[in-house]
């Protein structure tokens, strides 16, 4: 709490909550055993809980010391942004109060991560990201601009053309987007194709001004990450 955590117990402790997590996940699955259910999740939940209750614990200790314990400093180590974070996820470990798979629960347990990652030698990772991201806004935010412009026009273009022959799919914009979008990006999943030749031909052309987009973007983060490195190393 008072500042860089060692390296290895850091290990630790991602080590846990990517075990939470995939307890987590393995909660969701249908199917599985019984005695995954009533035994290994519930074990792992319980095995868990003690270890983030001796983390806290040992963390708002560890900061309460550096003000030589005195009784008016307890609260302002519990109160530190860090350890309310802990107690939150703590608390919505052992409460229950949310299902350990909401998107609240798991967002929490992620931020925790994420500070870790700040607070730790691993900082560097989240800096490289923000100078990526933020430095430069023109040429990330540029391309991904140009692909959600592109995006929404073959979305509208699809509805135009196929909304009559597939209204299940193309049958409004907000239909058409999710066809548009991983056409666009590339995915290309499958699912959804344009039965007209006109639609087709249509969407030929817009994947590949994606693919334009995508290479864009790639091509300045890579630059982005090269300058990043010649900043550290002149540092």
């Amino acid at each position: 709490m008072g500042g860089f955590s060692g390296a290895n117990y850091n290990y630790i402790v991602y080590l846990a909550i990517a075990l939470l997590l995939f307890a987590i996940a393995l909660s969701t699955e249908v199917g599985l055993q019984p005695i995954v259910y009533n035994l290994y999740i519930p074990y792992t939940y319980e095995l868990i809980e003690v270890f983030f209750i001796a983390d806290y614990i040992g963390k708002v200790a560890n900061t309460w010391s550096l003000y030589g314990y005195k009784p008016i400093y307890l609260l302002t180590s519990i109160l530190k942004i860090r350890a309310v974070i802990d107690l939150s996820t703590l608390l919505l470990l052992i409460t229950d109060f949310l299902p350990n798979s909401s998107l609240p629960v798991i967002s929490l347990y992620l931020t925790k991560v994420l500070i870790l990652f700040y607070f730790s030698d691993l900082r560097d990772i989240i800096l490289r990201v923000r100078y990526i991201v933020f430095s430069q806004p023109a040429k990330t935010f540029f391309p991904l601009t140009l692909l959600a412009i592109v995006t929404y026009s073959l979305a509208v273009v699809m509805y135009l053309v196929e909304g009559k022959v597939d209204p299940e799919h193309f049958g409004s914009i907000l239909k058409s987007l999710w066809f548009s979008f991983v056409s666009a990006t590339t995915i290309g999943y499958g699912d959804v194709t344009p039965v007209s030749f006109l639609g087709r031909i249509l969407t030929s052309t817009f994947a590949l001004f994606g693919i334009v987009c995508i290479a864009i973007l790639t091509a300045n983060i890579i630059d982005l990450n090269a300058r990043y490195d010649e900043q550290s190393s002149g540092q």
